[in-house]
């Protein structure tokens, strides 16, 4: 009997196991509503080891309804802005209030040098990382912090997210960033373009710096203390003896901030990515195809991926490689100005991941470069070059034709002329005003004589396409050309030119001929003895004077193209010799640019081609 009750007894325990009904599955992620009201507290100052101190702003949860701080612990939004966190505020809040009323801790810092705070303004210079790093182990030890820190702003403020990223070392509390349109390398993304100083975007950025930087102690500081108020005012003011009078300067002059060399070398996230990686720092990049820092966002995205592998941060990812989640990048046809907004469900995504423990769906990709085109077409790819794109070569052609075809005359040649400047409509009027002159770049496109190529430029165009060609990458111009003066200055521009003869600009690049030296070890080759992306040092022992009535190659960056030139519609590369306002002729060159006649070879002998990342 016994032993049948214990038969019984094990069936019944058996059968249970197998009728117990399955663990409960987690709810799916959802933003959620808003919980909390915000309570600002201003004007905190934070001492440095050295003893300056910076002065911060808090923006803590409150109890609904009320400007009681809430109670409980909660993760903190860092922001750091050169920009005045009293001015952010009146623009509604450095942290979105998104993320606040949902339970996170806002903290806003004045940069050193800036604003409410002590010190010397750098420009995203050495100190300002550690300054980074001393600021998150201050805000993980605030009282309502629940020791967990991740860091957002865009522009400048994601540019200094990466340097501190960088500083913080292993198993920091700063668990992860979102850097929204940051650069991998300021002097080639916004101060240079293969040699040809940028002017809009570096004399806009010096003026509101320097403007900001001066006059904003009178509100960060001046209602608690208006002498110390007129103290940082001076001492802001004088920081542009050495910073933004002594680039200018270098700029007339020829000086050595014209030449990437260690001041641009240290201000260039592009070498602090394995850092990143190593101190196991996630970061969700966001960057726009018309944005000033265009070519440098994909370029942080391939960096990350890279250090995560082992690979170099300076090499393509190749087709093959993995990517890993924890580093993504969203990029669109967006511009400087545009690309932060409607981004607040994927910021509390990408927090609530890493600073609050839940499995918000964000890391269920094998693809984490998630791209937009213009008219909204969406696709994500893993690599960076677009594993589905492969490089091909389309030569310019006799007829000012572009093909993918060699062409089999043995000689043949178009005339450029150096004029230094264009009176034409560009999209550089938009992307590197940082998108404030957008509107005019529209109204101006939609004039023919202003759209037109003008006197002096050369054009090659593939004729209407017989389908569409998507491109997902960057894209090396070569050429070989002839000039009747000791350097060059040229610039090239690809443009989608509609079956109504409408002209929109795609992407760009230029080159100082004395510029063209190539470092092998950066530069991306095309498998074919060109580049899909190449690296010229751009430092003073490295120029190369042209020598006039010789046959120079010359290989110029375009910035990459993530769009699709429909069926039907012609593909175009415009060459000219400037960009106004963008590209000016730097001043001591002048004498060596005049009187340039460019005679742009397409021929058998010495082609010229474009490298397209065609995608199928």
């Amino acid at each position: 009997m016994r032993r049948y009750v214990s038969l019984l007894v094990a069936l019944v325990a058996s059968t249970a196991v197998i009728v117990a009904p399955a663990p409960a599955q987690a709810a799916p992620w959802t933003p959620g509503p808003e919980i909390y009201d915000i309570v600002v507290t201003t004007d905190i100052p934070v001492t440095m080891p050295d003893g300056r101190v910076l002065r911060a702003a808090i923006h803590a949860p409150a109890i609904k309804g009320t400007k009681t701080p809430a109670p409980g612990r909660f993760p903190v939004i860092l922001v750091q802005t050169p920009y005045s966190k009293t001015l952010d505020d009146l623009q509604g809040g450095a942290v979105p209030p998104y993320l606040v009323k949902r339970g996170y801790l806002g903290v806003v810092v004045d940069v050193a040098g800036t604003g409410g705070s002590e010190g010397q303004s750098q420009l995203f210079g050495s100190q300002e990382g550690k300054d980074g790093a001393e600021l998150v182990r201050w805000s993980a030890a605030l009282p309502q912090s629940n020791g967990k820190v991740g860091l957002l702003g865009g522009s400048y403020l994601g540019i200094d997210q990466l340097f501190t990223a960088a500083e913080v070392g292993r198993n920091s509390p700063l668990k992860a960033i979102f850097p929204i349109v940051s650069s991998s390398d300021p002097y080639r993304d916004l101060f240079s373009v293969g040699g040809i100083v940028n002017v809009v975007s570096p004399a806009g950025l010096l003026a509101l710096y320097f403007g900001l930087r001066t006059l904003t102690p009178l509100a960060d500081r001046g209602p608690a203390d208006p002498v110390d108020a007129l103290r940082l005012v001076l001492e802001h003011g004088l920081a542009g003896v050495p910073f933004e009078l002594q680039t200018g300067l270098d700029i007339l002059l020829q000086g050595d901030r014209v030449y990437d060399g260690p001041y641009w070398q240290e201000r260039a996230p592009q070498r602090v990515l394995e850092k990143i990686v190593a101190n196991d720092v996630p970061a969700y990049l966001v960057g726009g195809q018309y944005d000033v820092f265009q070519r440098g966002e994909p370029l942080l995205y391939s960096g990350l991926q890279n250090a995560s592998v082992g690979r170099s941060v300076w090499a393509p990812m190749t087709k093959a490689q993995k990517a890993d989640p924890r580093w993504q990048l969203k990029t669109g046809p967006v511009y400087h100005n545009t690309a932060g907004g409607g981004l607040e469900d994927i910021q509390l995504r990408w927090f609530d991941q890493w600073l609050k423990g839940r499995d918000t769906g964000i890391l269920d990709t094998t693809k984490p470069l998630h791209v937009e085109e213009t008219g909204g077409r969406t696709y994500d790819i893993a690599a960076y070059p677009s594993e589905e794109s492969t490089p091909q070569r389309w030569f310019l052609q006799p007829g000012q034709k572009l093909a993918p075809t060699k062409p089999t005359a043995t000689t043949g040649a178009s005339t450029a002329i150096w004029k230094g400047f264009t009176v034409s409509c560009a999209r550089s009027l938009g992307q590197w005003t940082a998108g404030i002159l957008t509107p005019a770049y529209e109204q101006c496109s939609k004039i023919p004589a202003f759209s037109a190529p003008q006197p002096g430029d050369v054009t090659y165009d593939t004729g209407p396409l017989a389908k569409d060609l998507r491109l997902a990458g960057p894209i090396g111009l070569t050429l070989n050309a002839t000039s009747t003066s000791v350097d060059t200055m040229l610039t090239a521009t690809l443009q989608d030119v509609a079956p109504d003869g409408t002209i929109a600009d795609l992407t760009a690049g230029g080159l100082l001929g004395s510029a063209r030296a190539i470092d092998a070890g950066k530069s991306w080759p095309d498998g074919n003895g060109g580049y899909t992306l190449p690296y010229h040092p751009q430092t003073r022992a490295a120029a190369q004077p042209v020598q006039p009535g010789k046959v120079t190659r010359y290989d110029i960056e375009i910035r990459p193209a993530f769009s699709t030139i429909p069926k039907g519609h012609s593909l175009r590369v415009l060459i000219g010799s400037g960009d106004t306002l963008h590209l000016l002729p730097p001043p001591t060159k002048l004498l060596e640019l005049a009187l340039g006649v460019y005679r742009i070879q397409h021929n058998a002998t010495t082609p010229s081609w474009i490298t397209l990342p065609v995608a199928e």
